[in-house]
């Protein structure tokens, strides 16, 4: 009875070992490590979204210069994407239009697919927005968009030997993202907040491996200055993105 007893005990102990082991082989992976890479995923994914309301404007057949007219870095991000658009115009009545010189908002909804090569990681996309904008009519002085969507987006970062591979979902809103016209003095938004609450399940592969869950807010508060770089809040993590690189840097807190 004494041996089993023993038996058990060492077996206890050697589970607790082995757990110790696993917590201890994670420990090098710490919070605000992963916090940073959801950052400079999601700081893309924001960045990706100013662009691509400019694109619905132009979709939409109004003027709206690309914001990204600025040579990218060579260590910016880049973006293969594929896009379908379609669009319903509506006067100043709230009623649908044709397209064209009577209306004064719209709504267009997009389907984004492709892939993203950054900075260290690399990853596929998937999202779906309904974005509405308003201020097309004649005498605008600003244009705005409000939109709603969600994302599906995969990401793999490598640093140390240890990869890092992000399965992230998100639900994603735009709130009175604001443009002043003319769009050709006005590139960056002057107002507005891109807001991504995501879920991501990270699996650590290599030197390290394990798998680890977070979830974050993210939360961009526009205007930009005059460079396209504005803050970024991830949770209690604040760091500043480029709007034409898609850079993530300068990271505080966890």
């Amino acid at each position: 009875m004494k041996l089993n007893r023993l038996g058990l005990i060492l077996a206890a102990g050697t589970a607790v070992a082995a757990f110790a082991a696993c917590n201890d082989a994670l420990a090098p992976i710490l919070d605000s490590d992963i916090a940073a890479d959801l950052a400079s995923s999601a700081g893309d994914a924001i960045a990706s979204d100013v662009n691509e309301a400019i694109l619905n404007e132009a979709f939409g057949g109004f003027s709206a210069p690309s914001a990204v007219a600025a040579s990218p870095a060579s260590d910016s991000v880049t973006n293969t994407f594929s896009a379908t658009r379609t669009k319903v115009c509506y006067n100043v009545s709230g009623n649908v239009v044709t397209c064209g010189p009577g209306t004064t908002s719209m709504k267009i909804t997009l389907v984004l697919d492709g892939s993203r090569t950054g900075p260290n990681f690399s990853g596929a996309v998937h999202r779906a927005r309904t974005d509405s904008i308003s201020g097309l009519g004649q005498g605008s002085t600003s244009r705005v968009h409000n939109a709603r969507g969600t994302s599906n987006d995969s990401t793999s970062f490598t640093r140390d030997s240890t990869t890092r591979a992000f399965a992230e979902a998100s639900a994603d809103t735009v709130v009175n993202l604001t443009f002043n016209l003319p769009r050709s003095s006005n590139p960056w938004p002057v107002s507005g907040q891109i807001i991504r609450n995501v879920n991501a399940t990270v699996t650590f592969t290599g030197k390290i491996t394990g798998t680890r869950s977070i979830s974050r807010r993210v939360v961009v508060t526009f205007p930009a200055d005059n460079q396209g770089n504005v803050s970024i809040q991830v949770g209690t993590m604040t760091c500043q993105l480029n709007l034409v690189t898609h850079k993530v840097t300068g990271c505080t807190g966890s």
